[in-house]
């Protein structure tokens, strides 16, 4: 009776520790970050991050970095679709070889960075 007991908790924790990691590797960085300068101002950013469930698994924030200095910063509660997030974001005029850096956080793991340079 004691073997039987020990022999379903191990049983069970085997369970759960195959479950929770199955759940990591599963989840992944966004892959990658488009950026398009728009003469206005606006930089448009679209986020490569394929996932099953956007509501669940998704880019949860974005950082805007103006030559090294923090300008923008949105979080979300979802992703548009289970493709990517894409947004805009309003930096006014900017002299060109002003240096604009992206940061894209998934919220369960990793980031990803991208960079240009105003023409």
């Amino acid at each position: 009776m004691k073997n039987m007991k020990r022999s379903g908790l191990l049983l069970i924790s085997v369970l759960c520790l195959v479950f929770c990691g199955a759940s990591v590797a599963f989840s992944h960085p966004p892959k990658e970050i488009s950026l398009l300068w728009k003469p206005e101002g606006v930089l448009s950013v679209k986020v490569a991050h394929l996932v099953d469930n956007p509501e669940k698994h998704y880019v949860f924030r974005i950082i805007v970095y103006v030559n090294d200095k923090i300008t923008a910063e949105r979080e979300y509660k979802s992703q548009q679709s289970a493709e990517a997030l894409t947004d805009s974001f309003s930096l006014g005029a900017l002299p060109s070889g002003t240096n604009i850096k992206v940061e894209a956080r998934c919220i369960i793991m990793g980031s990803a960075v991208s960079s240009i340079v105003v023409p």
